[in-house]
């Protein structure tokens, strides 16, 4: 595990990851912060929202995926 501290609002957060994850979260936070040392509340929000976006655009597919395959599978049993 490892501990990665956050500023957001000139207030630092700790939190703890699982070594792998802390890596990727790690390289992510920093394209994230482009150079950036602190966060401001707006930017976080809009990064939540950015992510909860690509969340429901991946279960749109996912979907469309699954639904592509059922009918497959159905014209199959025909």
């Amino acid at each position: 595990m490892k501990q990665i501290t956050l500023t957001i609002l000139s207030r630092d957060y700790t939190i703890t990851l699982d070594d792998d994850f802390a890596k990727i979260f790690e390289r992510n936070w920093q394209k994230f912060l482009g150079g950036q040392k602190f966060l401001d509340p707006k930017d976080v929000l809009n990064a939540f929202i950015e992510k909860c976006y690509a969340d429901y655009a991946k279960e749109n597919d996912l979907k469309r995926i699954i639904e592509k395959i059922d009918n497959a599978i159905l014209k199959e049993d025909k």
